[in-house]
């Protein structure tokens, strides 16, 4: 009775997820052709996918949502038209930041029997001439339907494993390659249990660590099912069917946004051709919470786009976690912060100051996005900007190690200037008297200047310089304000 009761349950789930799909109707999906191999943007609000409309064969076309409707898809050109007719193209990827479009094809100018190419998007939502991701990642043999991490520093793959399944289909394994410089070097293949010797189409999720794919193995319904594998301190847990989607044919090819809630795939559930549906993704197949961070990076005086580089770090334990770029014609940037976390984030480009901030994901309960236009100074004389993540010890001029990221920042600024001339200055809220607050804030810019002294910076190019209350930023007001003004600052005297 137990086990009729289990295998009930089960079945009114699947039917109640079959009962949810939602096709995404026209003009997305058409009336005559085929779409296949969605790819959606972080936001949910950009899909770029395969048809064969227009009668040229397989070709991608991009779709904006727009006041919760989808537009006519347009065809992306400049990949569309570099290819033959009798080439292949397909496997459209779209990395997290939505700055890099990854697609698959054997077109002229390749290394292999397949390659990984890629488009940089245009400020216009179109995308750039396609270019060959090159050796290591492609060799003479066959490279496709990759899919990148949120962080651009790893992108997974399916690479040819020399054998074919009972149905005669293509029998690769994942691989996976970590970004240098850049470049993605030294391909390796996942371990098992992801890999058993017939995978493909992976698809990495916005945590970095849920990867959904497709694979061929005993206890599947038949073809190709899609599974979902979590990487849990450095190794991949056991595989787990995606049963509510999973069907007798190939199941492949499937898109996530970053909020992680739905998934987008291709079915043949209501016709004879491929057309576009979603369904809600199962709470147990969701990936972790993220806290996505985006903006523009401009330049504070032209209000114009700017190239920068992030640096993120974890707070607690002092570790580099990652380091990206924003694009540098439109300066946007997106960042992808786990729950439970606590961020150290440092922001910088050439010729500027930098702008540094904590982020805490402790509370963090639910997918959220925060939109942050981050202004950054100009360096030259008389510029002065806050050093937000220097912290004392309590009513101490003492410097708490959670500061190191900053004070090197810091560092690496007057190194790499060694004409400027600055004056560290700190701050205090409008608490204590005048004698206390000018000593303790003489006493921490001390501190800071002692810092970098005892690094090799020069004394004589820093004056350290206690204001007190004098110079509050914001009014005495609230306790959130007080902690505004018991800050550190950082002016250039000479460049």
């Amino acid at each position: 009775m137990k086990f009729f009761l289990f295998l009930l349950n089960i079945i009114i789930a699947l039917n109640a997820c079959n009962a949810q799909m939602q096709s995404l109707g026209i003009p997305v999906n058409s009336l005559e052709y085929s779409e296949f191999a969605p790819t959606i943007s972080a936001d949910g609000n950009t899909l770029i996918f395969e048809s064969n409309r227009g009668g040229e064969g397989w070709r991608l076309f991009i779709s904006i949502r727009e006041k919760g409707v989808w537009t006519e898809p347009k065809p992306l050109d400049a990949i569309n038209k570099s290819v033959k007719p009798d080439d292949f193209l397909g496997g459209p990827c779209l990395s997290y930041d939505g700055n890099t479009l990854f697609f698959t094809t054997n077109k002229e100018g390749g290394i292999g029997l397949m390659d990984i190419w890629y488009c940089k998007r245009n400020s216009d939502n179109s995308f750039s001439a396609p270019k060959n991701m090159g050796r290591p990642l492609n060799t003479g043999g066959y490279e496709g339907f990759a899919s990148v991490s949120p962080d651009n520093k790893y992108l997974y793959f399916m690479k040819d494993a020399n054998k074919s399944i009972p149905e005669g289909q293509r029998c690769c394994k994942i691989y996976v390659a970590e970004k240098r410089g850049a470049f993605y070097v030294n391909p390796q293949p996942l371990p098992y249990p992801v890999n058993t010797g017939c995978e493909g189409y992976p698809r990495i999720m916005a945590d970095g660590k849920t990867l959904i794919f497709s694979s061929y193995r005993p206890g599947g319904k038949g073809g190709y099912d899609l599974y979902e594998s979590k990487l849990q301190k450095g190794k991949w847990t056991t595989p787990e069917p995606l049963e509510f989607l999973n069907t007798d044919k190939d199941d492949q090819l499937i898109a996530v946004p970053a909020s992680g809630d739905v998934i987008y795939f291709a079915s043949t559930k209501s016709n004879s051709k491929d057309d576009i549906y979603k369904v809600k993704l199962p709470k147990q197949f969701r990936p972790e919470d993220v806290l996505l961070v985006q903006g523009t990076i401009l330049d504070d005086e032209t209000n114009k786009p700017i190239a920068a580089t992030i640096k993120i770090n974890n707070f607690k334990t002092k570790e580099r976690l990652t380091e990206i770029t924003n694009d540098s014609l439109t300066g946007k940037y997106q960042m992808y912060l786990k729950e439970g976390e606590k961020y150290d984030v440092s922001i910088s480009a050439k010729g500027h100051t930098f702008h540094s901030e904590i982020i805490d994901t402790d509370s963090l309960k639910a997918y959220k996005e925060v939109k942050k236009n981050i202004e950054i100074k100009t360096l030259k004389p008389q510029v002065s900007f806050t050093l937000n993540n220097i912290f004392f010890d309590f009513d101490s001029s003492s410097l708490n190690k959670s500061s190191e990221f900053e004070l090197n920042r810091v560092y690496d600024m007057l190194l790499v200037n060694p004409g400027m001339k600055v004056e560290i200055s700190a701050h205090t809220d409008d608490k204590g008297s005048d004698e206390y607050n000018n000593k303790l804030s003489q006493a921490r810019a001390e501190s800071v200047v002692n810092y970098l002294t005892a690094k090799g910076i020069n004394k004589g190019r820093m004056t350290a310089k206690g204001y007190g209350k004098e110079k509050p930023c914001v009014p005495n007001d609230s306790d959130e304000n007080r902690a505004k003004n018991r800050r550190v600052e950082f002016k250039i005297l000479k460049l």
